[in-house]
């Protein structure tokens, strides 16, 4: 009942105030942000400025911090103190960081003071306007999911509720382009939205046509065994592993099954030279990266059997210039795994925790790309 009643001065002590001008160098139109009055002083909510100045915010509860990233530097606020940090020195905004309920607030004075101090050749503050350079946005912005199969190519299928593959494929994928849509503000292309037949070259085709920075394939796995179990994740080498080498042939059967046989194979295998270009190898490291992610948050979100992050040269990964990733979701032929993977709730689940190891990977991407 305190927290509540303490909650409710707070929010009293709120009322709308002035509006800060921001002006990007090269654009016509002036930006306003809409200031909020709290205890007599003007605030700006971190969260209405981020997609003007282009800036990257994480929340540390553990020690009440706030990381923003701006203009390739980070700003480190103590939460309920006016100093912060930059570089090797500390600075005193002279109002304490707020946060109400999940948004942060920092005084007006940090925009129009110190950030001109801190980059006194790009920022200006005259007139009651806070001139800018236009930020350069090299963050995540466009995902690509590839729900794996589908039309004439059903993928794996269940041995015991027969189950198919791409149906699965499908399900978690639309329930990830919501979250990623609502939560991470990214703009999301898929490579199919229903059941059809899609070609594995015109997957990753169809991603770099669209620019994507981030290509997601979703798979059902399946196995000669029933009892096999458990979560992986792929991305583009060398099949290390007999494991990932089966894996890497059930997937790649697709090619010789629905695309036309042994010569369209050899269409695929003639995009060797793409391991060794540059701009292919330069993603392998962030792939692997997110593949990373994405497995963690996958194993302790379903508490599945971890069957790691795992290397393969699948023909769907190949020729996509960006990181790009490849999830085996379980085991539809394990009837147990089977039941799990058509249950709408458990599907919501994998997309919850897959869109998890994807902002996580989102917010150190898009830090290191933006210095």
């Amino acid at each position: 009942m305190k927290k509540v009643y303490l909650l409710i001065v707070i929010l009293l002590c709120f009322s709308l105030g002035r509006a800060l001008r921001i002006q990007i160098q090269g654009e016509s139109t002036r930006h306003n942000i809409a200031e909020t009055e709290i205890e007599g002083v003007q605030y700006l909510a971190i969260k209405d400025l981020a997609p003007i100045l282009r800036c990257i915010h994480k929340q540390d509860r553990t020690d009440q911090r706030l990381y923003l990233h701006i203009y390739g530097e980070t700003f480190i606020y103590l939460e309920g103190t006016s100093f912060y940090s930059y570089k090797l020195d500390s600075f005193n905004m002279h109002y304490p960081l707020t946060r109400i309920g999940g948004e942060y607030y920092l005084p007006s004075i940090f925009f129009t003071e110190h950030l001109p101090l801190h980059f006194p050749n790009e920022h200006r503050f005259a007139d009651g306007v806070l001139r800018i350079p236009k930020p350069v946005d090299h963050s995540v912005q466009v995902i690509v999911l590839d729900p794996g199969h589908g039309g004439k190519d059903p993928g794996a299928v269940g041995k015991k509720m027969k189950a198919k593959e791409k149906d699965v494929n499908l399900a978690v994928a639309l329930k990830l382009k919501q979250l990623l849509e609502r939560e991470l503000n990214v703009r999301v292309l898929m490579t199919r939205s229903d059941d059809r037949f899609v070609s594995l070259g015109d997957r990753t085709k169809f991603a770099n046509d669209n620019r994507a920075d981030l290509f997601v394939s979703i798979h059902t796995n399946a196995s000669k065994s029933a009892t096999s179990t458990g979560i992986e994740t792929y991305y583009l080498a060398t099949a290390m592993t007999s494991d990932a080498r089966a894996v890497e042939a059930l997937e790649n059967q697709v090619v010789e099954l629905y695309e036309g046989g042994a010569s369209a194979r050899s269409k695929y295998d003639d995009l060797d030279f793409i391991l060794s270009d540059l701009s292919q190898t330069e993603h392998l490291e962030s792939s692997n990266e997110l593949a990373g992610s994405i497995q963690q948050n996958l194993i302790a979100g379903t508490k599945s059997y971890d069957r790691g992050v795992k290397q393969a040269n699948f023909y769907v990964l190949r020729g996509a210039f960006m990181p790009s990733i490849l999830i085996e979701l379980g085991f539809i032929s394990n009837p147990e795994e089977e039941r799990l993977l058509v249950n709408d709730e458990y599907q919501q689940r994998l997309a919850r925790t897959i869109f998890e190891g994807i902002k996580r990977f989102k917010f150190r991407y898009d830090r290191i790309r933006n210095t």
